[in-house]
Parts: structure tokens; C-alpha cells; sequence
């Protein structure tokens, strides 16, 4: 009895070790870059497939780029140039730069009410290589400044926050994703874009776009835009409108509230919840967040919950063709979202949270820093400090923590945010009544040597390239329209040389011809949608309209042919009205024939009794004479 006793109480003691060891290995999950890679690897394997694009050629091919300047088209720029994946970069600019000035020459620009719209493509135009504060002409032949029009001047036409948190949210990621100086006279000023972010902190410490309630996305992407002011001791007053209370505070103590309000929002499967339904999109934005802060979101105890990081969410969504799923739920306000079948947009969004753990791996600027890298000076400068604060406790002296504290001061103001453990320092130096304060007023700044300052590359018109424009056909279809503008921003940016001049005027009257074909493409669905719906309404006497239609139709090239909209049903309408047509044609013909038999019986008949008459008065006229005759 006591031996059974032992031998159950030995195999509990190995159930529970073994329970143990399994957590702790759960706890002490190890990731590498290349962990990373590969999910990209995949997403972009997967995205390769669904948009047509052969397996070892670029993603960014003609197709994809018909979507360039839009929500579908930029994100996987971001990603891939964040990832240092060369694509089809050249495509891409000149693609969307001819867009831009095309949309430039609208009324409401790139878009009458979202300033969203600027912050996607000057990322996009960033990530593929692009300046953004010149991208192009505007109808006045002014260059075209994305960033001053889409973020401190954007209140000078609309205000940038007439979508809500979102405008101020991305116009402060935006200005601050080359560090842009904001100017002398700009309509919002820096400070006045983190005042109207941390304004609208909820009571739980998180954002939401209208919600009472964190949003996990909203809070994400606040902490990223707030990022780069982590470490400044600033302090801003407010009206927290949620409280209904002013206040003065640090980015940084808004942000630690966000941050715990995250933590606290975590699922015990890793992932995240937003508007009710599980989802990939709200985790990804938390590790890219947790990024943005120099925290390691797959290491940090406060986001790991029954053992599972924040990747383990993730890949909860990893699909068997590599994209990933929105949500395993149907949501039927989403319908485009199947629970079952890869995403875009959700496989977009963890594309570049990929993008954003790789970086933070190999020691690189955040997702959306997109300064040039750090030099291995600074980046020294910054670890040695990091590795010095960590050292820091109760036996630290006050001169060690003014010294420290002399050295981060000491950084350009812009790189101070790579510091992760500033406020390590800064709280044991208050503590010890030590005026930081007066330590950063006194100190002076140690510049960095930025020896690669000016690397435009001097670009040649090559032979490839004139042969090119020497081969394009004389009628010219959308078909040509990226190798055409791509060779046209390639003249434009190229050295001079002997019959430049030739070719420019050659690209440029292409791109003319092609506009014009797409006006008419334009032009032609805008009439169908116009004049022919809905079709089941439409009779005989709007079969001109459809037969204009069709005749400007059938004056397109078979490629331009496929972009009219619902042209099955054109081609069905035309035919229900030849039919008519035909039938009552048919019926006439029918009529015709029926009067003319009618007719002609009536004349034979005529001509028939007409005859029998002229026989009868003959046959009398005979007898009358044999009768005279026997008188």
C-alpha cells in the first residue's frame, strides 16, 4: 500500500514538473529575424499568387500598380521597402507621382475630407525611395509637398483632424517619419498634434476613434505616433475630454497608461479583440507599437498571457497558402473578410509588423523611422548608455547619475527616443533631488558625422531604355501607360544627351495619348452607369444610347476593353433590343406579306369574275345572234 502510495506521488511530481517545464518553455519562447522573414516570405508568396504575379518577378507588376495612390495599393510598398526588399520601386514612383499631379488638379486634391490619404502615399513614396516634399508639379507647376499639405498646412484647406483621432494620429507619424521641421507660420504646430492625441485619452488610458471603450488598433497607433516623445520631459497641459478634466502630464506617463491598458485588453491566446471579434489587424498593431517604444513585444511579462506572445496571436492567423485570416468569425459588416480564406488587408498589416520585429531584431529605426540607419558611432553612444542605466541602483552616487544623465542630453534631441530605459535614469536622479532640467539646459549636443548625406544616384537614359520608347506601337493603349510614365520620370531625372529632348517630347505625347484613352474609359463607364441603369429598365427608345455605347465600345483596343464595367450586361441589353427589333421587324414583314397575298387574291378573284362575266355576255351574245338568224 504505502509502495502505491509513493509510486502515484512520484508520477504526480513528473506530471507537474513536466507542466512546469512546458510554461517555462512557453515563457522563454526565442525569436530570430529570420522567424520573421519567413512568415514575409510567405505573405508575400501568397500575395504574389492572388495578384498574378510570377513567383520570381516583382509583386509591384503592371496589375498591382493599377492600384497604386489607394488603400490596396500602398500598404505592400511600405512593407516591402521597410523589409529592404527591392521591388519594382521605379514602377512605383512614377506611377503614383502621375496619380498624385492627375488628383492635384482636382478640387479636393487627394481628398476633400481624409488627410489619411497624404500620410498612406507619402509613406509609400518614402518606403520605395521617393521625397515626398517634392513629388511632382501641381496644376501651377509648384512642386507638390505631401508632408506640409497633408499634416501642419493640412488645416489650411480642411483640419486635419476632420476624421477624428485618426487624422491627428497619422499627421503626427507623418511629420515625424523623416523628422520633418515644421515651419515658422504652419497652420498646427508639433505641439499642437500631441495635445490633440493625448486629449482624447479614454478613462481606461487607452483610444478609440468614438468609442467609451479602448480600441486596441487606436490605442496601438497612438503610442506609436507619441513614440518619439517618450523620453522628453516636456509637460503638456490639457482638457481630457473623457474626464471632463484639465491635466498636465508627459507623453511619457500617457503613454505607460496606453501601454497597461493594452497589456490589460490581451487575450490568454496572445491575440486581441476589437469591435467584439478576435482579429489578427489589433495584434499586429500592438507589437508594432510595443516596437515604436524600444520594447521587446515577444519578451516583455506584461504581453504574455497563458504563455503566448504576441506572435503566437499572430500566427493563430497564418493561413496554409502563407497570407493570413481577418478573423475566424464572419463578420457579415465585412463581408470581404471570409473566415476561411486569406486576406489582404490582414495579411498586409502583419506583413509590415513583420517588417517592424525584424527591424527592432537586427537593431535597425522603427517601422516608421525612415531616417537613414543610424551609424555605428550613435548607435554605440546609445547602447553603452542603455547598458549603463541598467546598472543603476540604490548604491548608484548622484555624480554617476549626472554623468549618465550629461550623456543623453548629449544626443541629438531626434535620437534620444532610442534610449530604452531613460526614465530608469531620470526617476533615480529626481529621487536623489538631482535638477534634470538643468543638466539638459547645460549640456551641450554631440552631432553625428552623416558622411553619405547627399547619395543621389546620377541616372542614364540607357540603350535599353530609348529602344523602349523607339518600340512603342502608334496606337497607344492603357496597356503601356506604366512602362510609359516609368520611362518618363526616368528621362526627366536622367543627365542630358543628345536627342533627350526627342524623347521627352515623344514620352510626353504618349502619356497624352493614354490619358486620353483612359478618359474615355472613364468617360464611357460613367455613361453606362448613367444613361443605361438600371438595365431591366431599359426600352426601345434608348437603343441609340446603347448603340453609341457599343460603337465607342468597339473603338477600344481589346486590353482597354476589359476595364468597362459591367459590359455583360450591355451586351445582353443590346441584344433584348435587337430582338425586339428584330421581331417587330419580322411582324411587319409578315403584315406586308399578308396585305400583298390579300390583295392579290382579291385581284385574281376580280379578274377571275371579270372574266366569267366578259364569257357569259359573249356566250349571250351568241345565242341573241342564233336567234336573229332563225327569225
Amino acid at each position: 500500500m504505502t509502495k502505491r502510495v509513493i509510486s502515484v506521488f512520484l508520477c504526480v511530481l513528473c506530471v507537474i514538473s513536466s507542466i512546469s517545464f512546458i510554461v517555462s518553455a512557453k515563457e522563454n519562447k526565442e525569436y530570430t529575424s529570420d522567424n520573421f522573414l519567413s512568415v514575409a516570405d510567405g505573405i508575400i508568396a501568397w500575395k504574389k499568387a492572388d495578384n498574378g504575379s510570377e513567383p520570381d518577378g516583382y509583386l509591384i507588376n503592371d496589375k498591382y500598380l493599377e492600384n497604386a495612390g489607394t488603400t490596396p495599393g500602398d500598404w505592400y510598398p511600405i512593407a516591402l521597402g521597410r523589409l529592404g526588399i527591392q521591388d519594382n520601386n521605379e514602377g512605383y514612383l512614377a506611377v503614383i507621382k502621375d496619380r498624385v499631379e492627375e488628383r492635384y488638379r482636382e478640387s479636393g486634391r487627394l481628398s476633400a475630407a481624409k488627410a489619411t490619404e497624404w500620410h498612406r502615399i507619402a509613406l509609400a513614396v518614402l518606403a520605395m525611395g521617393g521625397d515626398p516634399t517634392n513629388f511632382g508639379t501641381d496644376e501651377n507647376g509648384a512642386p507638390i509637398n505631401l508632408i506640409a499639405d497633408g499634416t501642419y498646412d493640412r488645416g489650411k484647406t480642411t483640419p486635419l483632424g476632420r476624421q477624428g483621432i485618426n487624422g491627428w494620429i497619422w499627421g503626427l507619424i507623418t511629420l515625424d517619419s523623416m523628422r520633418y521641421t515644421v515651419p515658422d507660420g504652419a497652420y498646427n504646430t508639433r505641439d499642437d498634434i500631441i495635445v490633440e492625441i493625448i486629449s482624447k485619452q479614454l478613462s481606461d488610458g487607452g483610444f478609440a476613434l468614438s468609442s467609451d471603450d479602448a480600441d486596441p488598433d487606436i490605442t496601438a497607433m497612438a503610442i506609436t505616433a507619441l513614440a518619439p516623445y517618450y523620453n522628453s520631459e516636456k509637460i503638456y497641459s490639457y482638457h481630457r475630454k473623457a474626464l471632463s478634466a484639465d491635466e498636465s502630464k508627459t507623453v511619457h506617463e500617457v503613454v505607460d497608461e496606453a501601454v497597461l491598458c493594452l497589456s490589460r485588453l490581451q487575450l490568454d491566446t496572445g491575440d486581441y479583440k476589437s469591435w467584439g471579434t478576435q482579429n489578427v489587424e489589433s495584434t499586429d498593431w500592438v507589437a508594432v507599437a510595443l516596437c515604436s517604444l524600444n520594447i521587446d513585444p515577444l519578451s516583455d511579462s506584461r504581453f504574455i498571457k497563458n504563455g503566448n506572445t504576441l506572435f503566437d496571436g499572430i500566427m493563430r492567423y497564418r493561413m496554409t497558402d502563407g497570407g493570413f485570416v481577418h478573423s475566424f468569425t464572419y463578420d457579415p459588416d465585412n463581408p470581404t473578410s471570409l473566415p476561411d480564406k486569406s486576406n489582404t488587408m490582414a495579411s498586409e498589416q502583419t506583413l509590415y509588423t513583420m517588417a517592424s520585429l525584424w527591424r527592432q531584431k537586427n537593431g535597425m529605426r522603427t517601422l516608421f523611422d525612415f531616417r537613414k540607419e543610424q551609424s555605428s558611432a550613435l548607435k554605440s553612444r546609445i547602447n553603452d548608455l542603455t547598458s549603463d542605466i541598467s546598472k543603476i541602483g540604490n548604491k548608484t552616487d548622484k555624480q554617476t547619475l549626472r554623468e549618465l544623465l550629461a550623456v543623453f542630453y548629449s544626443l541629438p534631441e531626434t535620437e534620444r527616443c532610442y534610449v530604452s530605459n531613460y526614465w530608469t535614469l531620470s526617476d533615480e536622479a529626481k529621487k536623489r533631488g538631482i535638477d534634470v532640467s538643468e543638466i539638459a539646459g547645460e549640456t551641450a549636443v554631440i552631432a553625428f558625422s552623416d558622411d553619405d548625406a547627399n547619395d543621389d544616384a546620377i541616372l542614364y537614359f540607357t540603350d535599353s531604355d530609348r529602344a523602349m520608347v523607339d518600340s512603342l506601337p502608334e496606337k497607344l493603349t492603357t496597356e503601356q501607360y506604366v512602362l510609359v510614365v516609368t520611362l518618363l520620370d526616368k528621362l526627366e531625372r536622367s543627365e542630358d544627351f543628345d536627342g533627350k529632348d526627342a524623347y521627352l517630347r515623344k514620352l510626353v505625347s504618349a502619356k497624352e495619348q493614354i490619358a486620353a484613352v483612359q478618359a474615355e474609359i472613364d468617360s464611357l463607364n460613367d455613361d453606362i452607369k448613367a444613361e443605361l441603369y438600371p438595365f431591366d429598365k431599359i426600352t426601345l427608345k434608348d437603343r441609340g444610347k446603347v448603340n453609341k455605347i457599343v460603337k465607342r465600345y468597339n473603338a477600344l483596343s481589346e486590353y482597354d476593353r476589359a476595364k468597362i464595367e459591367r459590359w455583360e450586361d450591355v451586351v445582353k441589353t443590346k441584344t433584348k433590343l435587337d430582338n425586339i427589333v428584330r421581331a417587330i421587324v419580322i411582324s411587319v414583314v409578315l403584315f406586308v406579306l399578308a396585305v400583298g397575298l390579300t390583295v392579290f387574291i382579291i385581284i385574281r378573284i376580280r379578274r377571275r369574275k371579270m372574266k366569267k362575266t366578259l364569257e357569259m355576255e359573249e356566250l349571250a351574245a351568241m345565242y341573241k345572234d342564233e336567234d336573229d338568224e332563225m327569225r
